[in-house]
């Protein structure tokens, strides 16, 4: 029973090992193409709030921005949609029709106090009164609702869109419908005028080749190269697991090679095992990747799963290998030691 119980824990183990090397990989590729969709062009808009030394943090004037934003959206034809880090709600201006085209609403963000709303919202009501969002505080008048369907992914965990000229702040994610360079490059430049920092947050589905994935891994920022250490950390963990399984199957392949089954078909059956571990645990951390990064490519998904079940795949075939030709080369001489 204890072996039993053994084999079990270290079978568990590598099934774990190889769900985590899949969240992994989805976890760098959307670090780095979490866009809203393939439509939008992103970026991260940083105030002088976040510099490293303590006090040195100032508030930053809204100034002209505001109207900057809506004549360059007016210039374009386009949207704007700026979402606040952890903020329940999306600021915007639409020149595009957007919402219009989406879920039929005529709200486009360029009537101050006004927002719309997601219908199926839980818990809605304990924020509205009177037809009044947040009444009270910011006494926005809800002129609309929208439904659940067709929820771009960049909206995340917010559940209402206000006009960008109520905002008093900005630091967080922008998103355009815009993907003329020109014109971005015109939107950058407001953001630096303002004195804000800007870096590009998303890249086309057609940019996204999942051999960069490999790259950033190892060359893109800190954080990839974070990742990076964490992911030789669960290669480790696969390592040990793996060894830990042929410890527990010691007995087992010896008894079968002593009565007949030769090397060849012990390790075939144990790549079978290790396989079919591999696999569940790439659709399982792919199963997982659906429900919880919301903001990747959709895409995406099938690119990633093919590029981690490759991995887990090649990784469990010659880990495999190895393992048992250790255990081999250690039952020979135990067998001619006896």
């Amino acid at each position: 029973m204890n072996r039993r119980k053994g084999a079990l824990i270290s079978f568990g183990t590598v099934l774990f090992v190889f769900v985590l090397t899949t969240l992994f990989f989805f976890m760098v590729y959307n670090l780095h193409y979490d866009s809203a969709s393939d439509e939008f062009s992103g970026y991260i808009v940083l105030g002088s709030s976040y510099e490293n030394e303590p006090g040195a943090q100032k508030e930053m004037q809204l100034g002209t921005l505001q109207k900057d934003l809506g004549g360059w959206a007016s210039r374009n034809n386009a949207i704007l949609l700026y979402k606040r880090f952890s903020s329940s709600g999306i600021a915007t201006i639409d020149y595009s029709n957007w919402f219009t085209n989406l879920w039929s609403s005529s709200f486009n963000g360029q009537t101050p106090k006004t927002v719309i709303v997601q219908r199926t919202r839980e818990n809605l009501d304990s924020y509205v009164k009177d037809g009044i969002l947040f009444l009270g505080v910011y006494n926005y008048q809800i002129v609309d609702e929208f439904d659940d369907k067709h929820i771009p992914s960049f909206q995340g965990n917010a559940f209402f869109y206000f006009p960008m000229s109520d905002i008093t702040e900005m630091e967080g994610l922008l998103y355009t419908n815009v993907v003329d360079q020109f014109a971005l490059s015109d939107l950058i430049n407001i953001i630096e005028k303002s004195g804000r920092s800007i870096e590009p947050q998303t890249y086309n589905d057609k940019q996204s080749s999942v051999f960069k994935v490999v790259f950033y891994m190892l060359f893109d920022g800190f954080i990839s190269r974070s990742l990076l250490f964490a992911f030789l950390g669960i290669t480790f963990c696969a390592v040990f697991a793996i060894h830990m399984m042929y410890r527990e199957r010691n007995k087992y392949m010896a008894i079968h090679h002593l009565y007949g089954a030769t090397y060849r078909s012990l390790l075939l059956k144990n790549i079978i095992i290790i396989l079919g571990l591999a696999l569940l645990g790439t659709f399982l951390g792919y199963l997982l990747a659906i429900k919880q990064l919301s903001l990747i490519h959709k895409s995406a998904y099938l690119k990633i799963l093919l590029l981690s079940g490759a991995y887990n795949t090649i990784f469990s075939i010659l880990l495999n290998k190895i393992c048992f030709v250790e255990w081999k080369v250690k039952h020979s001489r135990r067998v001619r030691g006896n």
